[in-house]
C-alpha cells in the first residue's frame, strides 16, 4: 500500500500545470483528454524500452 502511495506522490510531483495550462485542459473535452494520456503514456513507454 505505501507504494502506490509513493507511485502517487512520484506522479503528482511530475505534473505541474501553469494557471494559463490549467485553463486550457478545462476547456478539452473527455475525448481530448483521454487522448493527451494515452499520447503521454505511449511517449513513456517508449522512452523506457529504448
Amino acid at each position: 500500500m505505501t507504494d502506490a502511495l509513493t507511485t502517487y506522490d512520484k506522479l503528482n510531483e511530475d505534473i505541474q500545470f501553469t494557471e494559463d495550462e490549467t485553463k486550457e485542459l478545462l476547456k478539452l473535452s473527455e475525448k481530448e483528454i483521454l487522448v493527451l494520456i494515452l499520447s503521454e503514456l505511449k511517449k513513456n513507454s517508449n522512452s523506457k524500452t529504448n
